[in-house]
């Protein structure tokens, strides 16, 4: 991903906060790919809210994993990724 190594578990977040994004969603859903680009504005406290009510490994719903899913298969994050810090990181 972008030369970067990224754990499942920051995927799975990153995947949860692009879901946030109802017209990624959709996108997904209907062309199975992820768009090129995306701008990150707002994403960063999306992942800390999700991470406060869900915690740093929550199984995903439906439209997170039908994202996760494509983020698995493009093997790359349009978006930037969400990076988990030591105290979430257990």
């Amino acid at each position: 991903m972008e030369d970067n190594t990224y754990s499942i578990r920051e995927l799975k977040m990153t995947a949860m906060v692009y879901a946030t994004c109802k017209d990624l969603v959709e996108q997904v859903r209907t062309t199975g790919r992820l768009p090129k680009s995306m701008s990150p504005g707002g994403l960063h406290i999306a992942a800390r809210i999700l991470i406060e009510w869900r915690g740093a490994d929550p199984i995903l719903i439906e439209d997170e994993q039908l994202v996760f899913d494509a983020i698995l298969r493009e093997r790359r994050l349009p978006g930037g990724g969400v990076r988990l810090l030591y105290e979430y990181d257990i």
